[in-house]
C-alpha cells in the first residue's frame, strides 16, 4: 500500500500501477484498514508520519520525500527498523541558483536600494557598493547538485568559482576545489560566499565568528542551505563589526523568523522567507524520482535515486 501525501494525477497514477498492478493507494492513514498494509510513503506529514513510524505493527519499507533536507526526520528509527530514505536533491537545482543570483544583483546592481528609493518617490543616481560581478570569486560551499549549477551561471558572469565539498572531488564549472575540513583556505579569496550545506551533526553552527573573520571586509555572504549551519548573533556580529559588508538570507534558526527579529531592521541584509526552491510545478518535478524508484522497489532491486545515507544524514 501507498501512502501518498500528493495528489497524484491520473497519468501519474496509471503509472504507479503499471509498475505495480496490485498497489493500493492512499492519502491518509485514516484510510487504511491496517497501518501494517502500508509498506512506502511519498512525501511527509508531520503529525501522521512520526505516529506511523513508530507504531510496532509498521511494515514501511521505503519513504520518497518531498525535500531536499531530512533533518527532521528520525534517521535512528529509520536505521533501527530498516526503512529505506530517498529525497528530493537535485530538483531545486535551477530554482535556488537562480535565486542566489537574484539575492547577488539585488546588491551588487542596486536594485534594491533603486526600489526602496522608487517607494519614497526618490530619484537616486548614488547607488552605494554597486559593482560588477565579472572577475569576482564566488565560494561555493556545498558543490552538489545546485553548486554545480551555481557554479555554471557563475561562469556565465566570468566569475572564477570554488567548489567545497567533503571529498575534494573535481566538479564541473569549478575553477578550484577544495575539501570541507580545509575550506577555510578558500574564503579570504571570496568576494561572494555561498552556504548551500545541509543540516547534520557536521554542518551544525559552522558559520560562526570565526569564519567571518576571515573573509575580505567587502564579502557578500548567502545562505540557501539549513539556517543551523549558521551561528545568527555572529552574523549580525560580523555585520556589525564590518568583518563583511552584506548578507543575504533564504533560511534561518527559527522559521518563521519571529517579527521582532533584529534581522529585519539591517539594510545590510536582504531576507525571503525560504521560497528559494520554489518550482513551478513542485509535484510534477518531484514525481520522476518516485518513478524510478518504484519501479526498482517493485522489482525487488535496490532504490537508485537519490538514497540518503542515514548515518551521515545526507
Amino acid at each position: 500500500m501507498l501512502l501518498s501525501y500528493y495528489e497524484l494525477t491520473e497519468e501519474q497514477q496509471d503509472t504507479v500501477k503499471k509498475l505495480d498492478s496490485d498497489i493500493e493507494i492512499i492519502s491518509s492513514l485514516g484510510e487504511a484498514a491496517n497501518l501494517s498494509d502500508i509498506n512506502i510513503i511519498y512525501g511527509w506529514d508531520k503529525e501522521e508520519c512520526p505516529q506511523l513510524l513508530e507504531d510496532d505493527d509498521s511494515q514501511v519499507q521505503w519513504i520518497q520525500l518531498n525535500s531536499a533536507g531530512v533533518d527532521y526526520v528520525d534517521l535512528e528509527l529509520l536505521e533501527k527498523k530498516g526503512i529505506q530514505l530517498t529525497s528530493a536533491v537535485g530538483i531545486h537545482a535551477n530554482a535556488i541558483s537562480e535565486s542566489i543570483f537574484g539575492l547577488l544583483l539585488n546588491y551588487t546592481r542596486g536594485i534594491g536600494y533603486s526600489f526602496k528609493k522608487q517607494l519614497e518617490g526618490i530619484w537616486d543616481k548614488d547607488v552605494p557598493h554597486i559593482r560588477e560581478l565579472t572577475n569576482k570569486t564566488i565560494v561555493i560551499v556545498g558543490a552538489g547538485h545546485i553548486g554545480t549549477q551555481t557554479a555554471k551561471r557563475a561562469k556565465a558572469f566570468d566569475m572564477k568559482t570554488i567548489g567545497i565539498n567533503r571529498s575534494g572531488r573535481s566538479v564541473d564549472f569549478m575553477d578550484e576545489q577544495f575539501t570541507q575540513e580545509d575550506f577555510e583556505k578558500a574564503l579570504p579569496k571570496a568576494d561572494v560566499v555561498v552556504n548551500i550545506l545541509p543540516s547534520t551533526d557536521e554542518t551544525q553552527n559552522l558559520f560562526n565568528l570565526d569564519l567571518f573573520k576571515k573573509m575580505k571586509e567587502s564579502a557578500i555572504f548567502i545562505n540557501v542551505g539549513r539556517g543551523t549551519t549558521v551561528v545568527e548573533k555572529d552574523l549580525l556580529t560580523a555585520l556589525e563589526d564590518g568583518l563583511i559588508e552584506f548578507a543575504a538570507l533564504d533560511v534561518f534558526e527559527e522559521e518563521p523568523l519571529p517579527s521582532d527579529h533584529p534581522f529585519y531592521q539591517r539594510e545590510d541584509m536582504l531576507l525571503t522567507p525560504h521560497i528559494a526552491g520554489n518550482l513551478d510545478d513542485y509535484a510534477a518535478s518531484l514525481f520522476p524520482i518516485f518513478e524510478e524508484n518504484l519501479e526498482a522497489f517493485s522489482k525487488g532491486e535496490d532504490l537508485t535515486v537519490n538514497v540518503v545515507d542515514l548515518k551521515s544524514g545526507y
